[in-house]
C-alpha cells in the first residue's frame, strides 16, 4: 500500500482533484501494508520452530479493482474519491514525469503500472491471517493514526 504508485502518485491526484489517476484499466490488485510485512517477518524470525522453507505470498485481504479501492479511500477520507483509468502513455507523461523521480525509480514504477494493467497482481492469499491470526490491514489503517493528515 505504501509503494509510490499508491502513496505518491495516486495520493497526488487525490489531493489535487479527488481522483486516483492510474493506468490499471479493469485489472485487480491486492496491496499489502508494509506494517503487515514487517510483522510477518518479525513473527517468522522470532518463531522457535525450525524454518519451514515455505514461500509466503503476502497480499492484502482480497483482490479488487481500482474503483473498489477508490471507494475504500472515500470511506477512509470522508470524501468522494473516484478512479480514473488513464491511458498508459498519457499517464507516464502527465502524472509520473511530474513526480521528478530518478530514472531507475521512474522505470520501475512505469513497469509496475504496466504489470498492473496486464492484471499480473490479481491474487490474494490468507498467509497474513494464517501467520498473525488477524486479517491484513486495509487502506484506512494509515488514516486511523493520522486522521488530519489523511483528510487534507
Amino acid at each position: 500500500m505504501e509503494n509510490p504508485l499508491f502513496a505518491r502518485v495516486a495520493a497526488a491526484s487525490i489531493l489535487r482533484d479527488g481522483t486516483i489517476r492510474l493506468p490499471f484499466g479493469s485489472a485487480r490488485t491486492s496491496p499489502v501494508a508494509a506494517a503487515d510485512v514487517a510483522e510477518v517477518i518479525a513473527h517468522l524470525l522470532l518463531d522457535p520452530a525450525p524454518p519451514s522453507r515455505r514461500v509466503y505470498e503476502l497480499t492484502g485481504s482480497h483482490s479488487r479493482g481500482m474503483a473498489a479501492i477508490a471507494a475504500e479511500a472515500s470511506t477512509s477520507l470522508g470524501r468522494t474519491v473516484t478512479y480514473v483509468d488513464v491511458p498508459y502513455e498519457e499517464w507516464l507523461e502527465d502524472d509520473l514525469k511530474k513526480q521528478d523521480l530518478p530514472p531507475h525509480v521512474f522505470d520501475h514504477l512505469a513497469t509496475m503500472a504496466r504489470l498492473h494493467r496486464e492484471n499480473r497482481y490479481d491474487r490474494s492469499t490468507s498467509d497474513i491471517t494464517d501467520l498473525l491470526g488477524r486479517p491484513p490491514r486495509g487502506f484506512d489503517s494509515g488514516c486511523r493514526s493520522s486522521t488530519s493528515r489523511c483528510r487534507e
